[in-house]
C-alpha cells in the first residue's frame, strides 16, 4: 500500500512499484504506456491524418463513402468530454476492415498505417482487433 512501506511482486519485479495512473497495452512482446487519457488534440490529429491518406486511396465512391462515415465517427466519438472507446474502436476497425477488403490497406502508407497504430494502442484492448489487422 503506498505510503505503508509495503512492496509488491510482480513476476520478477520485487520491491516497491509504482504503476502511476497512465494507461498500458501489453500484446505479445509488445508494450505501450500511455500518461493519462492521452492529448485528445493528438488523437484527432491522426484521425485528420487518416483522411488525409483517404483522399489517396484507389476507392470506389461506395467504399470511400462508408470509410469517410466511418472516421467521422471516430472523431465524434474522441470529441467529448469523455471520450467514448468502444464507440471509438467499433468505428476504427470497421475503417480499417473496410480498406483491407478494398485492397487499400496494403498500399496506404507509412501515415496512415502509424496513425491507425496510435488510435489502436490509445484504445489500448479495444484497439486490438484494429492492431491484429495491420
Amino acid at each position: 500500500m503506498p505510503g505503508t512501506g509495503d512492496t509488491y511482486h510482480f513476476g520478477n519485479v520485487h520491491g516497491p512499484v509504482n504503476a502511476g495512473s497512465g494507461r498500458q497495452f501489453v500484446a505479445g512482446r509488445d508494450q505501450t504506456v500511455y500518461e493519462g487519457d492521452g492529448d485528445r488534440r493528438e488523437l484527432v490529429a491522426q484521425v485528420a491524418a487518416l483522411r488525409e491518406a483517404l483522399n489517396g486511396m484507389r476507392l470506389t465512391a461506395g467504399e470511400r463513402g462508408a470509410a469517410d462515415r466511418e472516421l467521422g465517427a471516430v472523431r465524434e466519438a474522441l470529441d467529448r468530454d469523455e471520450p467514448d472507446r468502444e464507440a471509438a474502436a467499433g468505428h476504427l476497425q470497421r475503417f480499417t476492415e473496410g480498406l483491407r477488403r478494398a485492397g487499400a490497406l496494403a498500399s496506404a502508407g507509412a501515415a496512415a498505417v502509424g496513425a491507425l497504430s496510435t488510435l489502436a494502442h490509445w484504445l489500448g484492448p479495444l484497439g486490438a482487433g484494429v492492431l491484429g489487422l495491420l
